[in-house]
């Protein structure tokens, strides 16, 4: 914590007024107010804004807010890694409508989309290649932290011995179709 203090200093940025924004009664909350906590530690003069989940992404999907700081998660619907690039952090992303976009951080990287494209192109035919340059653009990405990870979530099921085919989705939870009871 001394060393982020330190480096919170030397940025010149400590004193500014810093706006978190999250939604009303959803668990994110408690993490929320972690974070305004910590913020104010490192220097900041921070506050937590609560709203509905409707006014939240109305709000942080439209750049002309200015949102500084929101807390939301993201849970990829196809196991690829296009599915963190493309709709969140491609410049794409970005500027394809600009009154809403799924691309609150207004990352944009011309660089990074031509590995990405590159990685997306390859990854039919030589999936090894693609996945080295999908962790280029990993690793690009997280040094510009566009993005800061809070935590990650881990589902937990229990499920009776009489239960077969037992599957879930890290996005849609238990597939019942998929399973049996005996």
């Amino acid at each position: 914590m001394q060393k982020a203090r330190r480096l919170a200093k030397d940025s010149g940025t400590t004193g500014t007024p810093v706006t978190l924004w999250t939604v009303k009664g959803y668990a994110d909350r408690a993490v929320g107010f972690y974070l305004v906590r910590l913020l104010k530690d490192l220097g900041y003069r921070a506050k937590l804004h609560t709203v509905s989940i409707e006014r939240f992404f109305n709000t942080i999907q439209d750049p002309r807010n200015k949102v500084q700081v929101d807390l939301q998660g993201w849970g990829a619907d196809f196991p690829a890694a296009s599915t963190f690039y493309s709709e969140i952090l491609s410049c794409r992303s970005l500027y394809r409508d600009p009154t809403q976009t799924g691309n609150s951080s207004e990352f944009c990287d011309h660089h990074v989309d031509k590995l990405a494209s590159e990685a997306q192109a390859r990854q039919p035919t030589d999936p090894a290649a693609a996945r080295r340059l999908w962790a280029r653009v990993d690793h690009l990405i997280t040094d510009e932290a566009p993005w800061v990870p809070v935590f990650s979530e881990a589902l937990t099921f229990f499920v009776s011995a009489r239960l077969g085919n037992f599957q879930a989705s890290a996005e849609y939870g238990p597939l019942v179709d998929q399973m049996w009871v005996r």
